[in-house]
């Protein structure tokens, strides 16, 4: 086994066990003040104050936004998780994460901040967001995450994406009819928080 997946495979391992976790994907590229990283970091803090600890992938944009929203709640846990990847063009982690990894592999960076969420927002971003999407949509399907609520927050960005998988995914048969079903697309933050707070 290549060193760098087995040195992360270890790490994956030893990650504790956070208290209700929601991840948050989302596209690093966006500044501080989109209305989208806005949002971000409004949820983050919302779902900080009722009692779930936020994930996000460490970095930017999107990822920054939520940090800091959990990172401004008060908590008696940890409440704000990065699991950041060391890329070429090396991504800063951001500055308002309480616990955090530094992985190689995108693959096991990947499974840490999915394995134990127990749901996903994902916010407008770019093709890593949508492999991420895709992940957590097909482990839903497979019944591996069976009843995850998964949101994709932006009704306008999110509805070309929704089109696609009604009428090409859907329509040539290869998903199956309710998978579909499987994500909310939303503008409603409050809409979020009560479904979270359902779980």
């Amino acid at each position: 086994m290549d060193k760098k997946i087995s040195q992360d495979l270890e790490k994956f391992a030893n990650i504790p066990d956070f208290k209700k976790t929601i991840t948050f994907f989302g596209s690093a590229r966006l500044e501080k003040d989109d209305f989208y990283c806005q949002q971000a970091k409004i949820l983050a803090k919302k779902c900080v104050e009722n009692d779930f600890c936020v994930i996000s992938g460490g970095g930017g944009g999107i990822m920054q936004a939520a940090n800091e929203g959990a990172f401004s709640a008060n908590a008696n846990s940890i409440k704000s998780v990065g699991f950041n990847i060391l890329l070429p063009h090396e991504q800063k982690l951001n500055d308002f994460i309480e616990y955090s990894i530094t992985f190689e592999s995108l693959v096991i960076r990947k499974m840490a901040l999915i394995e134990k969420s127990l749901a996903f927002v994902i916010f407008p971003g770019g093709f890593g967001t949508l492999d991420e999407l895709c992940e957590v949509l097909t482990l839903k399907q497979l019944e591996f995450k069976k009843n995850v609520p998964i949101f994709l927050f932006g009704s306008e960005f999110w509805q070309g994406f929704d089109e696609f998988v009604r009428n090409s995914l859907l329509k040539q048969g290869v998903i199956s009819r309710g998978d579909e079903l499987k994500y909310k697309i939303t503008d409603d933050l409050d809409f979020i928080i009560n479904t979270l707070k359902e779980l």
